[in-house]
């Protein structure tokens, strides 16, 4: 039987393990440098003060009774010419190869030590906010993290005064322009400072360095300046670009047939980096594997269909596809069923 390497643990990765081990067509090997998945969009509900073991999903107990082999080790490099991936620990042998490496925040000037990442420091930020040392707390970033982030905090009922800083001329301004409108207006009735056209240039340990001059203080810096593909792909010696590995459009690998690549690590004409898109992908990607093996030719990628909802805070949400915007209760009541219930449905339904 052929073998199928998966690399990352994360959303796409799973999905299209899972998918793939259904069929029956093919061995399915994982490789994650960690033993849990953290779903992402849970984290906010760590900040208000959820175990953070109830945000993340175990690798091994999720494919428990499933044919996947998860390996636990760090990608090093990849032969194309030779299907084999380089590890920490040695290599491992491909028929067709699965990069969802996904991505790390871009950090841009800011020095790590001197900022939190909603990714990784969850359980940082909620101690943060509770305690009598931060007053002042600095969200960097328009996009849907730095939204969400800075309506959480301002929710929480704490004494905490939250600034959001983008470098655009809205938040969210990769939406459509009345979303970017209407998540301003609800920050502001929450009590957030929004600053358009502000661009942190550094952080420090009190504050942030606003356009190379100014210093804002800051008790809590929050990075939340978009991401960038995971670094370790430029070893790979695939064509990609700044945004990530370039793809066709079956979602393979210029020049390499046997190898596809999925969710925040690729890139294309129209390509959006969120959880969603992510999961189509991935399907899309394990079909065509499976279309491979069975000697049809892969089909095209299409994505016609992209609902995006932000959290607004307390009972509202923003839902934006294709062009529509609502705000209100009803996104809101969408976003937390899914937050709810996703886990759920995959320790027992993927």
């Amino acid at each position: 039987m052929e073998r199928t390497v998966v690399l990352g643990g994360g959303e796409a990765g799973l999905i299209a393990a899972a998918y793939l081990e259904r069929a029956s067509e093919t061995d399915v090997i994982v490789v994650s440098d960690r033993a849990r998945h953290v779903f992402s969009f849970r984290l906010y509900r760590v900040i208000e003060g959820m175990p953070f073991d109830c945000a993340t999903l175990d690798l091994r107990d999720a494919f428990g009774n499933k044919d996947i082999t998860v390996v636990r080790d760090h990608v090093r490099g990849l032969d194309a010419t030779e299907k084999r991936v380089g590890l920490r620990s040695g290599s491992l042998q491909y028929d067709t190869l699965l990069i969802a490496l996904g991505a790390v925040t871009r950090l841009d000037a800011a020095d790590r030590g001197h900022v939190s990442d909603v990714r990784t420091d969850a359980r940082e930020i909620r101690r943060a906010v509770r305690s009598d040392d931060v007053c002042d707390a600095v969200i960097v970033g328009g996009g849907p993290v730095g939204v969400e982030t800075a309506a959480t905090l301002a929710s929480l009922g704490v004494d905490l005064d939250v600034s959001l800083l983008t470098s655009g001329e809205r938040p969210l301004e990769d939406f459509p322009q009345r979303a970017g409108s209407i998540a301003e207006g609800e920050l502001d009735r929450r009590g957030v400072d929004v600053r358009t056209g502000t661009r942190a240039t550094e952080a420090t340990e009190n504050g942030v360095v606003l356009d190379g001059k100014r210093v804002e203080r800051s008790d809590l810096t929050i990075w939340a300046g978009g991401v960038e593909p995971n670094p370790v792909i430029e070893s790979f010696g695939l064509p990609r670009n700044e945004r990530g590995l370039l793809v066709d459009a079956s979602l393979r690998c210029r020049d390499a047939d046997d190898v596809y690549a999925v969710g925040d690590v690729v890139d294309y004409p129209g390509k959006v980096k969120d959880g969603y898109s992510a999961g189509l992908e991935a399907r899309r990607t394990a079909k065509n594997v499976l279309r491979g093996i069975r000697g049809r030719r892969p089909i095209e990628y299409d994505e016609r269909w992209h609902p995006r909802i932000v959290y607004l805070g307390r009972t509202t949400a923003l839902l934006a596809t294709n062009g529509i915007v609502h705000c209100g209760s009803l996104p809101a009541i969408l976003r937390a069923i899914s937050a709810r219930s996703y886990p759920f449905f995959w320790k027992h339904v993927y």
